[in-house]
């Protein structure tokens, strides 16, 4: 499993802080150059560490919206794939597995009442889902990154194939200039053998694999 560095960290806390800054200043506040900052980032990109980069909303700014918390209690061998389903629900801004009877705990933002209504209906319809409560968002005082990131942070990575955690060295395949990451080579030829043929046709390279 790869681990942050004190640069990967440092680079990391102040993206968090304004990810609106330019490699330029990250590498001035970081005391490395610039193509390092841009380096540093694609590779945390490649790997699925920075999914995206995205403004962060004061919800008590806007006029229209509510904002809850859903407390779900859901059978523990079905968790992972109704998840897989809720995220891509747009009401549905986060999903949070957690201890107790209540399991999963959705936030979720809606027009209105009516819309949290249909929305709750739908859980027990199409997904066989008991709310057991929910809780309005009045204000938000303070809603950063749940990661406390730190220099010798273990990053988990997951196989392109098989989406089972790498635990060892991954193998890397580059497509695109991209990385992707795989548990062994058995996954990873099975990878090639169904895409390569597919990406050669679209005249989109394939770079050799080379474990890190």
């Amino acid at each position: 499993m790869p681990e942050l560095d004190d640069v990967d960290a440092r680079i990391l806390g102040i993206l968090v802080e304004d990810g609106r800054r330019s490699f330029r200043e990250v590498a001035r506040r970081v005391g490395v150059t610039t193509p390092t900052v841009q380096a540093r980032v694609k590779r945390m990109m490649d790997e699925g560490l920075i999914r995206k980069i995205s403004p962060i909303f004061d919800v008590s700014k806007f006029k229209q919206g509510l904002v809850f918390h859903l407390y779900l209690r859901v059978n523990p061998a079905e968790i992972e794939n109704i998840a897989h389903k809720l995220e891509k629900n747009p009401e549905v801004r986060g999903i949070y597995l957690t201890t107790g009877e209540n399991n999963l705990t959705l936030r979720v933002a809606v027009e209105s009442l009516e819309q949290l209504q249909r929305f709750t209906e739908t859980l027990s319809n199409d997904f066989g889902v008991k709310q057991n409560s929910s809780q309005m968002i009045v204000k938000i005082f303070k809603d950063d990154q749940p990661v406390l990131i730190r220099p010798g942070m273990g990053v988990e990575l997951k196989c392109e194939t098989c989406n089972g955690p790498i635990s060892g060295k991954p193998f890397v395949l580059k497509v695109a200039g991209r990385e992707r990451f795989f548990c062994c080579q058995t996954c990873l030829g099975k990878f090639r053998e169904t895409y390569e043929p597919k990406l050669k046709g679209l005249a989109i390279p394939i770079e050799s694999p080379t474990p890190q």
